[in-house]
């Protein structure tokens, strides 16, 4: 258990050095992620002193900017650890000229939907998918003025 009043810092993974790398597959042991190192992409963490609380990805492929890998450690959860994440990814792409920002996911994942949705991603079926209740669903988000005018105040201090 992890006191209540802990700091949690979110960055972006400045050196994706050996450190990170073990830090990184153990946090994700039980649910491999794809290899990034051939499109451009960013990782973020969050970390509550040297111990990984939560950690996701962004990426570049296709023409769009794909959040992905979004998770938090359970003992660090509804702590608003994933808006921040979110949110860190979401200055990041626009950073670099983002008009709209997308993620997959399962409808069942209730958890991440929610999350996203607190930003204003909408559910769409991008153009050449088959899109049915079996399959994972896409979200898009539309970068606006309003969402970066509002962006801070979607996510807890």
């Amino acid at each position: 258990m992890v006191p209540e009043g802990t700091e949690i810092k979110v960055a972006r993974v400045a050196a994706e050095n050996a450190s990170w790398r073990r830090a990184f597959n153990a946090f994700y042991a039980d649910c491999p992620r794809a290899d990034r190192s051939g499109v451009e992409h960013a990782y973020f963490a969050a970390w509550s002193g040297k111990r990984l609380a939560g950690h996701s990805e962004v990426y570049f492929d296709g023409g769009r900017w794909v959040l992905d890998g979004l998770r938090v450690a359970a003992e660090f959860r509804e702590r608003g650890i994933a808006k921040k994440l979110t949110a860190a990814r979401i200055r990041y792409v626009t950073g670099r000229g983002a008009k709209e920002i997308w993620y997959a996911c399962d409808d069942g994942n209730l958890v991440t939907i929610c999350c996203h949705l607190r930003f204003g991603f909408k559910k769409v079926c991008p153009a050449g998918h088959s899109c049915n209740a079996a399959t994972a669903h896409w979200y898009r988000l539309k970068v606006t003025k309003k969402l970066l005018k509002d962006l801070d105040s979607l996510v807890p201090a």
